[in-house]
């Protein structure tokens, strides 16, 4: 899992939480890294199919599509990230995940926090407000998840 950057922003009328993934190759550094991953396994291969062990080469190009999706994925992912703000009598959550940017807003007095436990993961934070439910924060570390609902829950009881 990467690491993540939270910023908060606490005012006298409002509290903010932004959170994002840690991007500390670039996409640059990235697909420099698939390269030289891609040069090596293929490079390994024909030298084992030079002597005689063909078989191996089909099995390493799975291999780099394989590494390729993976790197694929990483790239979308690399610029997600979240922001939670309370400002006034509103609450809004927006995300922006794989490049798909999404907003949602609701009345301060009537959402409620939950922090729903789940087996063999991390607990998972649930704004929830008429009949809606909207998880956020999945990426962040346990510890800085309890930081975010305490302060969260403080800034949604302020009146």
């Amino acid at each position: 899992m990467m690491q993540n950057f939270v910023a908060r922003s606490l005012s006298g009328s409002g509290y903010c939480v932004t959170w994002r993934r840690n991007d500390s190759l670039g996409s640059a550094g990235r697909w420099r890294v698939f390269a030289a991953l891609c040069a090596l396994s293929l490079g390994v291969a024909f030298a084992f199919a030079a002597f005689g062990a063909w078989l191996v080469l089909p099995y390493s190009v799975l291999e780099m599509g394989v590494l390729l999706w993976a790197f694929h994925w990483l790239e979308r992912h690399a610029a997600d990230w979240e922001k939670i703000s309370v400002e006034g009598d509103r609450v809004v959550i927006e995300r922006q995940i794989a490049g798909v940017l999404t907003r949602r807003e609701f009345n301060r007095y009537w959402a409620r926090l939950e922090c729903e436990t789940r087996i063999g993961r991390l607990p998972q934070l649930v704004l929830r407000y008429a009949g809606e439910r909207v998880p956020f924060g999945e990426d962040l570390p346990a510890a800085e998840l309890e930081r975010v609902a305490r302060e969260l829950r403080l800034a949604l009881a302020e009146r």
